[in-house]
């Protein structure tokens, strides 16, 4: 095989094979949806949030993620909806995604319990931008003219929420299926994640610690995050995150309620790389924009007739 002008490419998807799959961010506590259908509808509101990642900054090819995710509850259909839309680019490699999520809703003790399935097409395509020292249409192992496969999508989860507490539990990529062209293949990997947060209020402050766990893993490696938030006066926030062997993550950001009937959030974080593409990688930057349209409340109104007043 002719030897590829493409160390910096190479290394991105070494190290994506190695980090699985699926894109990653680091503000998973806003970016419930995506990895867990159950989610969809367990707010009552209509919420959004757009995720955007650019990950390995100064490195030619470094991975580029976007995403948004809109879910609201639906009573009608005893449960909530989503829409999840991603895109991620790594070098060569482009992957884009579009899932239906719904999940139905029940209560359970004090809080609410969301079973989702997540419906959608997963596609894939490999570019033709390929540097070679001789010319790269003579190496037939080479996808030279570019490739695109898409295949059809599955996920699963459970979700529990209640005024404190959320608890996640799914699995992503149910098929597991398999790309393939003339001269492209590519195994998608099923996905299960695990995500739990907790809300501590401290009384005698107008402060509340948000702790938080998220793990991925594709059954061949694991990546876990360990996070706390201190929000202050319901109103701006600033944590940190731990991932083992990758990075340390410090992140800020702010919120604002009563903005048309609704709540603005707006976050950043930033990755310190620890390992050890921190000699060649200026860290990471990821942007989070949120809003949360307040429906409603329409609790029931109790009515009792009396012989009095007929």
């Amino acid at each position: 095989m002719k030897r590829l002008i493409l160390i910096s490419v190479a290394s991105m998807i070494l190290c994506s094979v190695k980090a699985q799959q699926d894109e990653q961010f680091s503000q998973n506590m806003f970016n419930r949806l995506h990895p867990n259908p159950g989610v969809a509808g367990s707010n009552n509101a209509i919420c959004a949030t757009l995720l955007g990642r650019s990950q390995w900054v100064g490195f030619d090819g470094k991975p580029e993620s976007y995403l948004l995710s809109v879910h609201a509850p639906v009573p009608m259909l005893l449960g909530g909806v989503g829409l999840t839309v991603r895109k991620d680019q790594l070098g060569q490699e482009n992957t884009t995604g579009l899932k239906l999520a719904y999940a139905y809703r029940m209560v359970l003790g004090t809080g609410d319990l969301g079973i989702g399935v997540g419906l959608g097409m997963l596609s894939k395509q490999i570019g033709n931008n390929w540097r070679a020292i001789d010319d790269v249409s003579l190496d037939t192992s080479i996808p030279d003219n570019g490739a695109k496969k898409t295949t059809f999508d599955m996920d699963l989860g459970l979700y529990y929420k209640t005024d404190k507490l959320y608890v996640g539990i799914s699995s992503l990529h149910l098929p597991s299926s398999t790309l393939k062209a003339s001269d492209f293949k590519y195994k998608i990997a099923r996905h299960y994640y695990i995500m739990a947060g907790y809300d501590y209020d401290i009384t005698s402050l107008p402060l509340t610690l948000q702790p938080s766990v998220f793990v991925k893993t594709d059954g061949s490696s694991t990546i876990i995050d360990l996070n706390v938030n201190a929000l202050y006066n319901n109103m701006v926030w600033a944590g940190v995150t731990f991932r083992a062997n990758d990075a340390i993550i410090p992140m800020v950001g702010f919120m604002k309620e009563g903005i048309a009937n609704g709540t603005v959030k707006i976050g950043y974080s930033y990755d310190v790389t620890t390992s050890l593409l921190k000699n060649h990688s200026k860290g990471t930057h990821e942007i989070m924009l949120g809003y949360c349209f307040n429906l409603p409340d329409k609790s029931k109104v109790q009515k009792h007739k009396t012989v009095r007043f007929l």
